[in-house]
């Protein structure tokens, strides 16, 4: 009977053999391929990852660009996937000429098979990954067949395309035209990554964009605008629990990056978002504090100061200001700069400034005077005691922006 069972499974596509006395039934390589295909045609590529694992064991990884399927997700890549000159390449089979095997020995060893094809100029990217076990001639064929495969998976690549730009727009305060349903979060906070160090963490974009990934899935979606800027738009119910997810994947050390958190907005308020989320990021860039985060909401004041738009009512009134004062030798602007700023925060009060700076009271009613002539300002009216407030807050940041210091 069993002999029966084979023929007609065989005719069928399924093979059977007996081992300890059961069944074991496993499909045809052919009918597998059929399998494959209708999963790339159906566009769910991490089924496709899940039925190869299935049916090979090992871990697969499908790449395009800075998007990245796995399966299984655990463990975690290696960081040695993503730079090949860290591999170590190994024989090519004369049958599969366009697989090839490589190997790392640090950290842990693994060796992996990789194929890729090129479809409109973009490369697309399947590797299966095992530990020490020998991969067969099945896993080639399989892994050649599904690379092919790939033809059929649009998905991936066209959301990313589609979310670099619309994110890249929205950066420049462009608003989207439209949204693509299912793409972005409906809604969620605007966040900026501004590398200022000279570590070069950004630069891992394939590494960081795998982790970025795999932590969030459909809840962020990213775009690196280039090696020192990172724009991410995130749905969440606890922002600062993000902050400190972003801090553990990406490996920000105590001043290598400042991240601008905005408000919430929807997808389609992007613009806004991520319009927020880099002027928190530029001024936090500005300030000496040794803090990581800022909040837009948090600005006050320098929420108003909008470089680099020359063109705001705000920013023209400070460049003004600030030619008038490059009138004088640095060591003099210098010293009416700090005056102002001492002035204001010690309450127009002449004598308390004067012994905060060490200096003589007359000496600072001297350069106060100075800078109400320089200005046209007048302290004894509260429009211009206002607006001295105003300008000692934002000075010193317009100054350093705009390189005047």
């Amino acid at each position: 009977m069993l002999r029966i069972y084979d023929c007609a499974m065989e005719r069928d596509g399924i093979s059977v053999t007996a081992e300890g006395g059961l069944l074991m039934e496993m499909e045809s390589i052919t009918c597998f391929q059929y399998r494959l295909r209708n999963l790339a045609c159906d566009g769910d590529i991490l089924e496709l990852l899940k039925a190869l694992n299935e049916r090979c064991g090992g871990q697969w990884v499908y790449s395009v660009r800075q998007d990245y399927e796995v399966y299984p997700d655990t463990p975690e890549l290696s960081e040695a996937f993503f730079y090949p000159e860290w591999w170590k390449r190994g024989p090519v089979k004369a049958a599969f000429p366009g697989i090839q095997e490589f190997s790392w020995e640090g950290g842990s060893s693994f060796h992996f098979i990789h194929s890729s094809m090129t479809l409109g100029g973009e490369v697309r990217h399947l590797l299966q990954i095992r530990g020490e076990e020998e991969f067969t001639e099945e896993d080639h064929v399989l892994l050649d067949y599904a690379c092919l495969l790939s033809w059929y998976t649009r998905d991936l690549p066209a959301a990313s395309e589609g979310i670099s730009a619309i994110m890249r727009q929205s950066y420049e305060g462009i608003r989207p035209l439209a949204v693509p349903d299912g793409v972005f979060p409906e809604d969620g906070y605007g966040i900026v990554l501004l590398e200022r160090g000279d570590k070069g963490i950004l630069k891992q974009q394939g590494y960081l964009g795998y982790r970025l990934h795999r932590s969030f899935r459909k809840s962020l979606r990213y775009c690196f605008l280039d090696e020192t800027h990172l724009l991410l738009f995130v749905s969440t119910d606890n922002v600062m629990k993000v902050t400190e997810q972003l801090e553990g994947i990406i490996g920000i050390g105590d001043d290598d990056m400042i991240m601008g958190i905005s408000g919430r907005y929807r997808a389609s308020e992007m613009d806004q978002a991520l319009g927020e989320a880099r002027h928190a990021a530029e001024v936090g860039n500005l300030t000496d504090t040794d803090r990581r985060v800022f909040f837009h909401s948090e600005l006050g004041i320098f929420r108003i100061l909008e470089y680099p738009k020359p063109g705001s009512p705000v920013n023209r009134i400070l460049e003004q200001m600030t030619d008038k004062l490059m009138e004088y030798p640095k060591e003099k602007r210098d010293a009416l700069s700090d005056t102002m700023c001492c002035f204001v925060q010690n309450h127009f009060n002449f004598q308390k400034t004067a012994d905060a700076m060490y200096a003589h009271v007359n000496t600072i009613r001297y350069r106060i005077s100075l800078m109400e002539n320089l200005w046209g300002c007048d302290l004894q009216r509260e429009e211009d005691r206002l607006l001295f407030e105003v300008v000692s807050r934002l000075l010193p940041l317009w100054m350093k922006e705009t390189g005047y210091e």
